[in-house]
C-alpha cells in the first residue's frame, strides 16, 4: 500500500494533471484520518493551485459533499454491502464513502465513472482492496433506489446527523420541526458580505464585482448585506475585498449589531471578537464615532481580526488578547457588551461539516460552563442603563435562552429587554417569533430565514 499524501508537490502535480479526484480522496483522507478540517485542506489546495477557481469549486462540491453527507453514507453502506466502514483501513474506508457519496448524492457525475474512477483510485494506492471496493460500490450502485433512499430510514439518517444530535433537534423544536430544519441544513448555504454604504453605494459595489464575473443578489432583510454567487477563495482573491470595500458575513451574525442598537459616542466591548465580523459592523453603524474593545483569546485569530480592522480603514477599535472567562484586568464599564459565544456550531453545520464529524453530547455540555463564566464576565462590564448582547451560533437551546434565562434568574440586577424595535419587520414571521422578541431573544433556523443557525439575546442592567 502507498501511504497516501497531500504534500504540495502531490497536489501541484495532480491540479497540472486535472485529476481532482484523486485529490479530493487525499483530502478526505486528511480529514477523516488525521483530523484535518476541510476549510484548511481546500485553501492549502487553492493556494498552490494558484487560484483555479473552476478546480476550487469542483474541489469543494465533492470534499463538502462526502463530509455532509458521512453518516448516511455508513448507514448506506452498511445497510446495503452488509459492511460495516470500521472494519476497513483507513483509505479504504474514505474511498468507499467518496465513491458512495458520487453514487447517491452528485448530480454531475455518472455512475459508471464514480466506480471505475474510485477503483483506479485505489489501484495506486491500496490495490489489495481495489476488488472489495468495486464489489461494494457496485453493490451500492445496483441497489433498488428505495434501498438508496435516505428519506426511507430515520430522520437521523435522512438529516445526515448523528443520533445524539438529532436529539437535540427533536427535544427543542419538536418531531416535524427537527426535520425540516435537519434537512435545511443539507442544502448548499448562500454566501454573503457586508459592505459599509458611507464608502460605497450597493449598485457601484454590485457593478464593481459584476466587472470580476461576480453575481450579486440583495439579502434577506439588511440593505448593507449582499448575496454573492461565489466560491470563498474567489471572492477573497477580489479587488473591492483587497480594497476594504466588504466583509463576508453571514446576515445572521450581522442582524446582532443591529439587535445592540449602538449609538455614536458609545463605549463597546466584543469580549470574543476574533475574526472582527462585529467589531467592524459596530464601528460603521456608529460611522466610526464609538470607542471600541475588541478582545479574543486566540493570538492567530487576533492577528487575523487586526488584519481585518486594517483592511477595512477601522481607526476606532482597540485590540487586545484576552480570556473571556477572567475578564478581571479589564477595568471599564461599557454601554454595550457583545459575547459571540464558543459554542457547538450546530447553526453552522451546513458550512462547516467537520462539525458533524467531530460534535458530540459530551462536547455540548462541556462548553455549558465556559458560556456561563462569559456570561457572568461580561455582564459585569456592562454600566448601569446599558446593554449585554450574548449570542451563539448554534441552534441548541441549553446554549442559548436557558443559559439567558439561568443568569436573569440568579442577577434581579439585570432585566430581558424586548428587540423588537431593532429587527426588520420581515423577520416577525409568527407570533412565536414576535413573542420571543418581546422576552429579549431571536433564533434564526435555515429552514424559515434561510441563512445560518444563530442565537441572539439581549438583556439590561437596571440597577
Amino acid at each position: 500500500m502507498i501511504r497516501p499524501q497531500l504534500s504540495d508537490k502531490v497536489i501541484s502535480d495532480l491540479t497540472a494533471k486535472d485529476n481532482m479526484r484523486e485529490l479530493c480522496a487525499l483530502m478526505l483522507y486528511e480529514v477523516y484520518e488525521n483530523g484535518a478540517y476541510t476549510n484548511l485542506v481546500l485553501k492549502k489546495c487553492d493556494q498552490i493551485a494558484g487560484g483555479r477557481d473552476l478546480h476550487i469549486r469542483s474541489l469543494r462540491a465533492m470534499l463538502y459533499g462526502t463530509v455532509t453527507y458521512t453518516y448516511t453514507i455508513d448507514f448506506l453502506i452498511k445497510h446495503i454491502a452488509k459492511r460495516d466502514v470500521s472494519e476497513f483501513d483507513g483509505f479504504v474506508r474514505t474511498l468507499l464513502r467518496f465513491g458512495s457519496w458520487q453514487i447517491l448524492f452528485s448530480t454531475q457525475i455518472p455512475v459508471f465513472a464514480a466506480v471505475s474512477e474510485t477503483v483506479n483510485i485505489a489501484d495506486k494506492y491500496c490495490p489489495n482492496a481495489k476488488g472489495l471496493i468495486n464489489a461494494v460500490l457496485r453493490k451500492i450502485a445496483e441497489a433498488p433506489e428505495e434501498d438508496r433512499d435516505p428519506d426511507r430510514f430515520r430522520p437521523d439518517v435522512a438529516c445526515s446527523l448523528k443520533s445524539e444530535i438529532y436529539g437535540i433537534f427533536k427535544r427543542d423544536y419538536g418531531k416535524e420541526r427537527a426535520l425540516d430544519i435537519g434537512k435545511a441544513f443539507l442544502r448548499q448555504p448562500k454566501l454573503t458580505i457586508r459592505f459599509d454604504p458611507s464608502k460605497i453605494s450597493a449598485e457601484e459595489l454590485e457593478i464593481r464585482l459584476a466587472e470580476e464575473s461576480f453575481s450579486v443578489f440583495p439579502g434577506a432583510v439588511l440593505p448593507e448585506i449582499r448575496t454573492v454567487d461565489a466560491g470563498m477563495s474567489g471572492l477573497e482573491r477580489s479587488g473591492c475585498f483587497r480594497e476594504g470595500l466588504f466583509f463576508v458575513q453571514n446576515e445572521a451574525a450581522a442582524i446582532a449589531s443591529h439587535i445592540a442598537s449602538p449609538q455614536k459616542g458609545m463605549k463597546i466591548l466584543d469580549c470574543c471578537a476574533a475574526p472582527g465580523g462585529k467589531a467592524t459592523h459596530l464601528s460603521e453603524l456608529t460611522n466610526g464615532d464609538s470607542d471600541i474593545l475588541a478582545l479574543d483569546i486566540n493570538s492567530s485569530r487576533m492577528e487575523l481580526l487586526s488584519q481585518n480592522i486594517r483592511r477595512l480603514g477601522i481607526g476606532n477599535i482597540r485590540t487586545d488578547i484576552c480570556d473571556a472567562t477572567d475578564m478581571s484586568g479589564i477595568k471599564e464599564e461599557f454601554d454595550i457588551v457583545l459575547a459571540d459565544c464558543p459554542c457547538s456550531g450546530l447553526g453552522l453545520i451546513g458550512r462547516k461539516p467537520d462539525i458533524r464529524l467531530n460534535i458530540t453530547y459530551d462536547k455540548i455540555k462541556e462548553l455549558l460552563d465556559v458560556q456561563k463564566m462569559i456570561i457572568r464576565e461580561a455582564a459585569s462590564k456592562v454600566k448601569v442603563g446599558g446593554a449585554f448582547i450574548y449570542c451563539t451560533c448554534t441552534v441548541n437551546k441549553d446554549e442559548n435562552e436557558r443559559q439567558i434565562l439561568k443568569f436573569l434568574e440568579e442577577n434581579s440586577n439585570f432585566k430581558a429587554s424586548s428587540i423588537l424595535p431593532y429587527l426588520p419587520s420581515d423577520m416577525i414571521i409568527d407570533d412565536g417569533r414576535k413573542e420571543d422578541a418581546r422576552n429579549g431573544y431571536l433564533t434564526l433556523l435555515p429552514d424559515t430565514d434561510g441563512c445560518d443557525g444563530f442565537f441572539i439575546s439581549r438583556i439590561e442592567r437596571i440597577s
